[in-house]
């Protein structure tokens, strides 16, 4: 006997998987050719289609049909195509290449499925979008459901309720952008036998401004997955992201994105995974609006804010070699206090400046013309802003058992025990050697070593990060420490 189809709160337009399909290519005389093919979309790879038939092939020559140089490349920026079941396709921010005069290949970074066909020219623009992030439950910090009513023993009313909480549900909005957050859910009870509620998290977005799909991700899907990976300290996937040009169009009839980066695998809520993404920041309990958090990571990014781009990068990564970790997390650290401190630097490098031009006068005089050049050239030209400085600022910050963990690591015991100086030698200190002795290949350290060090500095950059996008306190403290399992 089959087991019963598992219900689904969130139900796609489309599925991933190859399809059928007649490309609109375009030719060399300003028209397009009807080329038949394939279209395939899959998770974790980036669309691509397959061309068969007469191929717009550039030849050597007019009068030298048949003589030609392969491969053949192309780019483009919308490749248009109709599929075999009637829907239509837009390739977008790709490659067209031809191995021979009958056979070619086009991989985009997305691919947008659509009920309506699109312009063959340019990329169609989008009011709002729908998507689904991993660990958006766990950020939101409620549940759909208030309570329930079942019978508790024989002879009680058979009945069976559920009361959906009206507080389970966010809506944002700001500086020509709306965001709601909700659960969208479906039941079944079909059959007589059966009866099945399903939640799944939606974040929906709308923008005064229409975007093409490429602006809606760089702008705002991305960010927004940085963010979700910040506040839960972990990658997060895009699990589907869906577009409309009308915000009030229906879940069925709005363009369906891929790329390499979506799963298309939306998901059902439930209580232990919930629990299992810990937030370091709740919206409900901490009275958070994402939409202004979101606002505030783009914000510190068009800043140019050292932090976010270190750790922009490494948020969704995956798989890092534990001393490129231990690296950019202290080069993350460093560069915010510095970012930070911008003003007051800028101060001490004009008094620096001037006292360095006093000693260089002075020492012109009196030395000869050699030891003067020596002088000038290793004299720093600005004043001394060091790693030491940053993190001696954020540990102060920090709670105090971040400052523990790192004193008992087996790298900074392993620093200080070949520091040849008198005393001990402070916690900012050992770090800052450990730093530069990575750095100029002078030393290494054991990778598990860097790896203990590098979870407690990401925990402290997570920290930084949520206090710069405007969090309270206690959800940065929350990020610092370690979670108990």
């Amino acid at each position: 006997m089959r087991p019963p189809k598992e219900t689904a709160a969130v139900k796609l337009p489309f599925e991933t998987g190859e399809y059928l399909i007649t490309w609109q290519v375009p030719d060399r005389k300003g028209g397009h050719l009807a080329i038949p093919g394939l279209l395939t979309v899959e998770q974790g790879k980036s669309p691509a289609g397959i061309l068969y038939g007469d191929l717009p092939i550039e030849w050597m020559s007019e009068k030298a049909i048949g003589v030609a140089s392969f491969p053949q490349h192309h780019t483009f920026d919308v490749l248009t195509g109709r599929l075999s079941n009637g829907a239509y396709v837009a390739l977008m921010n790709g490659e067209l290449s031809y191995s021979f005069p009958e056979n070619g290949r086009a991989v985009g970074a997305f691919a947008a499925l659509s009920l309506d066909a699109f312009d063959m020219s340019e990329h169609r623009r989008y009011a709002a979008i729908e998507l689904q992030v991993e660990g958006l439950e766990s950020v939101a910090g409620v549940a759909p459901i208030s309570h329930v009513k079942m019978p508790m023993k024989a002879g009680d009313e058979p009945v069976w309720e559920a009361t959906v909480d009206k507080d389970a549900r966010f809506t944002w909005s700001g500086s020509g952008q709306s965001m709601t957050f909700s659960y969208d859910y479906s039941v079944r009870a079909l059959d007589g036998y059966e009866f099945r509620m399903a939640f799944g998290p939606v974040l929906r977005l709308s923008s005064d401004q229409p975007l093409a799909i490429v602006d809606w991700w760089l702008e705002w899907v991305r960010p927004l997955r940085q963010l979700i990976s910040l506040l839960t300290g972990a990658p997060r996937e895009v699990r589907y992201l869906l577009m409309a040009v009308d915000s009030a169009a229906p879940r069925s009839r709005r363009d369906q994105v891929f790329g390499w980066d979506i799963t298309h695998l939306p998901v059902n809520s439930n209580r232990a995974a919930v629990e299992e993404i810990r937030s370091a920041a709740s919206l409900a309990s901490d009275d958070l609006s994402l939409l202004d958090l979101l606002q505030a990571w783009q914000q510190q990014v068009a800043a140019r804010h050292p932090l976010f781009e270190t750790y922009g990068a490494m948020v969704t990564a995956t798989d890092q070699h534990p001393r490129s970790r231990f690296l950019l997390l202290l080069q993350a650290l460093e560069g915010s206090y510095g970012f930070e401190n911008r003003a007051k630097h800028q101060a001490d490098n004009e008094k620096y400046s001037a006292k360095r031009e006093g000693v260089l006068a002075r020492a012109q005089e009196l030395l000869e013309k050699t030891d003067f050049t020596f002088v000038k050239k290793n004299l720093r030209r600005e004043a001394q802003q060091g790693l030491d400085s940053a993190l001696a600022d954020l540990l102060k910050r920090l709670p105090d058992v971040v400052s523990e963990e790192l004193e008992t690591t087996e790298l900074v015991k392993t620093v200080r025990q070949t520091d040849t100086s008198k005393g001990t030698l402070s916690l900012q200190a050992a770090l800052t050697r450990a730093r530069n002795a990575l750095s100029h290949g002078s030393e290494s350290f054991e990778p598990q070593h860097l790896a203990t060090v590098a979870d407690i500095l990401e925990r402290a950059v997570r920290s930084e990060a949520i206090r710069l996008l405007g969090a309270p306190l206690d959800a940065q403290k929350r990020a610092a420490k370690k979670e108990e399992r």
